[in-house]
């Protein structure tokens, strides 16, 4: 699925009251990786996490722990939390991603558990 991470992160707040920041991006860190966090507004709980690495756009989410396994191993566009516990978080590949109904299941999960 081809997307911007501005649409992304545009898409992943639809509908929801939502923040955005980049608390991990130093000044001096600015020629690496740029995170954009999607944060609950009222509790500033992140739920995901927007990025590109290599040419890719990636979303890291909160997902129920007794799910991993089985997304990672059957869902080739999901891999193991890359920034966060892969206990409790998944990475999407956006451009891998079926449809947009898949990514909203999952975005909306995320925010379910964060909440």
């Amino acid at each position: 699925m081809e997307m911007t991470k501005e649409g992304l992160i545009a898409f992943s707040s639809a509908g929801k009251k939502v923040s955005v920041d980049e608390p991990f991006n130093a000044p001096g860190r600015r020629n690496r990786i740029v995170f954009d966090a999607l944060r609950h507004a009222a509790s500033k709980k992140i739920f995901g996490l927007a990025y590109e690495k290599k040419g890719s756009l990636y979303l890291d989410l909160k997902c129920d722990p007794a799910r991993i396994d089985e997304l990672v191993n059957t869902m080739p566009y999901i891999l193991p939390g890359q920034h966060f516990t892969k206990q409790n978080w998944i990475t999407l590949d956006i451009n891998q991603v079926p449809s947009k109904e898949v990514l909203r299941k999952l975005v909306d999960a995320s925010f379910q558990l964060t909440d």
